[in-house]
């Protein structure tokens, strides 16, 4: 055969057609075997195409293991310990919580490392079960904030205080609670409406009680930290929306600035139709005289077609008529196997658990039985506005303040997950919980085939060898989706089958408005009638645990440079050649290690051990490829920016320690002065780095200026930041090679041979997507998605 263009664009068309024809081939073989089968050949089956159950229940080990949430007897332990401790003198869940001490939060608190370390690896005893619990001592006069450990778990016998963080936390940080949320909303409901029901009827064509269908309310509030009011007092912005799906769609230009006082609300601002009064006295009373006026703004008519609901609406295209989506389906059941919360897939390994404090947390990431990742978790999520009137200027928001984990709600398989995923439970213990909270389907697990190769190549020619070899690239997921008021964000840990980790969060869910006015075009794009849509920063914090074969990491930039040298191959007089070369570069301190992006400098960023070398004397090492950078723009040390100090830097890497166990806390709104967890601090002491126990902080995030097809719901296309640690010379080649997903063509004895290396692609039997039964889950047990 010719070996030139005109011969490789006949073997081109000599492949396409075989593949045509195999295709064909293969769909007749289908529609016959389902025809054979319609017409009752019983030797061939119509099967489900997975026989594993999806959803599971928890069944607790009689002895847990050092990554496993706290058991029911545990927390039994744990509460009997706390509430017969006279010293603590903390009052019961159900008991009325004013003036009193009381439990907040507990979990587990993850051991020492060393100790969990030589557990595992040396069999060595287990480390001694621990919670840590947050107790609000609201008893007066000492009223204060006590973060403890409390063990040994079942029986506890001591508490003291958690390392790293202050014994005594000033009450004033304290998060809401939500009798406080329902306490504080009636109060300002109840003092608005007497003093201004008249202006918000006549304005906006509702009530805020009494309103039957026509209800308004606030709905939403901001913090205003004392960074940006000056005072060491706890105030918060709250919105007034209507009550409509969805609300965060239909604010109106009316904000009360609320003094949340031990004695009761104290209403300090009204901000109302672009201006501020400094009192509701002085609006009513302006308001009666008629020197304020408002043009009366109209209920939103409430049906399917209002532009903020989610009902389906529009033409469908005549091509998807009566036809439903692709399926993922597992056709000889799960690649994977899942015990307590340790899961083992292809050549990976890990275990999982979601903290009440900072969501989604994975740990003893293993690829081939070798430890490359200790722990891997979310630490933040913050939201940053802009915008002319108060409630978003000043809503600056991070969302650990409302608990992480219990914000992460039951999944629905075939939208949130594939059918074929399986889901998992979890449980909190909260300020609310007589026994643990237990949220069903919060994890799902399931392998994603992208319908993309991981790798491929077409060799064409005869002297190239005439070959196809190409592999799919299907992946373990691990998921959860945090749902905070008018966001939710998906946050998946994804397991390459060629030792590649991605941590990704996608972003959806409904756009924070403010009520229109040309003073608002500054700072975001009119999107209706009467609401206009921000501009805000979303940034995620990730902590990540390297154990690079072994704990003494270094961490090192690959600088890519330019050079330009004499070119003197060239005829031309002085002629001169550029082009990139390598500079590795060790980063020695804390200091140097916190980096910030210059497209000036590109670099390749890699961790490894330096006393581990291959034949070729390079570090087996790994790499953070970063795809999800974004820059925070508020200036250091302005507004609520020292709170997520975190924020300056695209990445840091520090020395491991376990006083530096988080980068953020849940007293981050109001803190700013003083904060409990100092993220600049880890960096400032500036300690060696150099062959310790590493850990990298990343941050990702997107810049969000909402647009029309923003509404009614963001998507999430746009909005999914990333990051990946992929192996850099770690193995002696692709361990994905091993991968049972491969497939080789090559042209034998005047046909083709196809290699499926021991995987059949002939049908056993007709394979069906089975039901997953969650419909009639939800009917008799709405608690997998509500709230009772």
């Amino acid at each position: 055969m010719d070996s030139g263009p005109k011969g490789a664009s006949a073997f081109r068309v000599f492949i396409v057609t075989l593949v045509i024809l195999g295709l064909t081939c293969t769909g007749l073989l289908i529609s016959l075997l389902v025809t054979l089968r319609r017409e009752g050949d019983e030797n061939f089956e119509t099967v489900p195409c997975s026989i594993d159950e999806i959803f599971k229940e928890d069944l607790e080990a009689e002895v847990p293991g050092v990554f496993d949430d706290l058991t029911n007897n545990e927390i039994k332990g744990l509460k009997n310990y706390l509430y017969e401790k006279s010293g603590l003198d903390l009052v019961r869940p159900s008991a009325n919580k004013s003036n009193a001490n009381y439990v907040f939060v507990a979990e587990l608190y993850l051991p020492n490392k060393a100790k969990v370390i030589a557990h595992l690896d040396n069999k060595e005893n287990q480390p001694e079960r621990e919670a840590k619990v947050i107790i609000i001592r609201g008893k007066q006069p000492n009223t204060e904030i006590n973060e403890l450990v409390v063990g040994p778990l079942p029986n506890a016998t001591y508490h003291k205080p958690l390392p790293g963080i202050n014994a005594s936390l000033p009450y004033f940080y304290r998060p809401m609670t939500e009798a406080d949320y329902g306490s504080v909303t009636k109060s300002i409901t109840d003092q608005v409406h007497e003093q201004l029901g008249d202006l918000i009827q006549t304005c906006y064509g509702a009530k805020l009680k009494d309103c039957e269908n026509k209800c308004i309310g606030f709905l939403y509030a901001s913090s205003f930290s004392p960074a940006s009011s000056g005072e060491q007092k706890r105030k918060t912005w709250y919105w007034l929306t209507y009550v409509v799906e969805y609300y965060t769609l239909h604010t109106v230009d009316f904000t009360v600035l609320a003094n949340i006082k031990e004695t009761g609300v104290e209403i300090e601002v009204v901000w109302f139709k672009g201006n501020q009064y400094k009192s509701m006295n002085d609006l009513s009373s302006l308001f009666r005289n008629k020197s304020v006026k408002c043009v009366p703004q109209t209920f939103p008519t409430v049906d399917k077609n209002l532009f903020s609901t989610l009902h389906r609406r529009g033409n469908i295209p005549e091509t998807a008529k009566n036809k439903r989506s692709p399926v993922f389906v597992q056709p000889d059941g799960q690649r994977y196997t899942v015990k307590g919360r340790h899961v083992n897939y292809m050549q990976w390994s890990f275990d999982f658990r979601l903290s009440t404090s900072y969501g989604p947390q994975v740990y003893d990431i293993k690829f081939g039985n070798e430890r490359i990742i200790y722990e891997l978790g979310l630490q933040e999520i913050s939201v940053f506005y802009s915008g002319y009137s108060p409630q978003q200027r000043f809503s600056d928001f991070l969302d650990s303040v409302e608990l992480i984990g219990p914000s992460a709600q039951g999944l629905i398989p075939g939208v949130d997950c594939p059918n074929h995923a399986t889901y998992y439970n979890t449980k909190h213990i909260t300020e609310t919980s007589e026994t643990a909270d237990v949220t069903k389907n919060v994890f799902c697990l399931f392998e994603l085939n992208t319908g993309e190769p991981l790798r491929r190549h077409h060799s064409y020619y005869e002297s190239e060898g005439k070959f196809y070899e190409g592999i799919e690239n299907v992946f373990l997921v691990l998921r959860t989706i945090i749902t905070v008021a008018n966001y939710d964000y998906i946050l998946d840990f994804r397991f390459y089958q060629n030792g590649v980790v991605e941590v990704k969060s996608m972003s959806t869910g409904f756009a924070l408005t403010n009520a229109f006015s040309e003073m608002e075009k500054k700072y975001g794009f009119q999107l209706h009638d009467n609401i206009v849509a921000s501009f805000h920063t979303h940034m995620f914090h990730f902590k990540a645990d390297l154990d690079v074969k072994g704990q003494n990491n270094r961490y090192e930039t690959i600088d890519i440079k330019t050079e330009t040298t004499p070119n003197e191959f060239s005829r031309k007089i002085n002629s001169t050649y550029s082009q990139g070369y390598l500079e590795r570069s060790l980063k020695l301190t804390e200091k140097d290690a916190a980096y910030k992006f210059n497209f000036q400098t590109p670099k390749y960023h890699i961790f490894y051990n330096n006393k581990t070398r291959d034949t070729y004397g390079n570090p087996p090492a790994y790499r953070l490829i970063h795809n999800g950078m974004v820059k925070q723009i508020i200036p250091e040390g302005h507004n609520k920016e020292p709170s997520i100090s975190w924020a300056r830097y695209q990445h840091a890497v520090t020395k491991r320690k376990d006083t530096e166990a988080h980068s953020s806390s849940m007293y981050s709104m109001f803190d700013t002065d003083n904060q409990v967890v100092n993220f600049q601090g880890y960096i400032d002491d500036d300690e060696n780095i150099t062959d310790e126990d590493l850990v990298l902080w990343v941050t990702l995030g997107a810049h969000h200026i909402p647009h029309k097809e923003d509404l009614p719901l963001t998507t999430t296309m746009g909005l999914s930041p990333s990051f990946i640690l992929q192996p850099y010379n770690y193995f002696p080649e692709d361990p994905a090679m091993a991968s049972p997903n491969a497939v080789r063509i090559e042209p034998r004895n005047s046909g083709v041979y196809i290699e499926r290396y021991g995987m059949s692609y002939e049908p056993k039997n007709i394979c069906v997507p089975r039901k997953t039964n969650f419909e009639n889950k939800i009917k008799s047990d709405t608690e997998l998605i509500f709230e009772n």
